[in-house]
């Protein structure tokens, strides 16, 4: 919040707009992704590397059996999956609030499909360097 003006700074759920789709990914394995693995939707270009994640969502078509996401990279393919293993459960669909990761320096996130011929989808907002 700006004291001087008491009002709050404007959010951003980002400068860049972009999708993910992962349903081609046929693994149930924790894979990461970090902004040069999207691609730009109003140029088509690939994103730059090392950008922060501003809005991050998730898509999954299974509705019976939980898919997870965590906000920041895998240490490994067989991580856990636990409440201790801090990480986001997602059944069907998960967004998380711009304002959560307005001042994060999160610049690779990692998910974990349910079924490896699920359809998943991440809705990723971007911030320029």
């Amino acid at each position: 919040m700006n004291s001087r003006l008491k009002v709050q700074d404007p959010i951003s759920s980002g400068q860049i707009v972009a999708a993910y789709d992962a349903s081609t990914i046929s693994n149930t394995d924790w894979n990461s992704v970090s902004s040069s693995d999207f691609y730009d939707t109003v140029t088509g270009a690939q994103i730059d590397a090392n950008l922060k994640f501003a809005y991050i969502g998730a898509a999954s078509s299974n509705t019976s059996t939980l898919s997870y996401i965590k906000l920041r990279a895998a240490s490994g393919a067989n991580d856990g999956i636990t409440n201790s293993d801090a990480v986001i459960p997602v059944l069907s669909s998960y967004s998380v609030d711009s304002q959560a990761l307005s001042s994060s320096s999160i610049t690779s996130i990692a998910y974990k499909k349910a079924d490896s011929s699920d359809a998943f989808i991440l809705y990723c907002g971007f911030n320029r360097s």
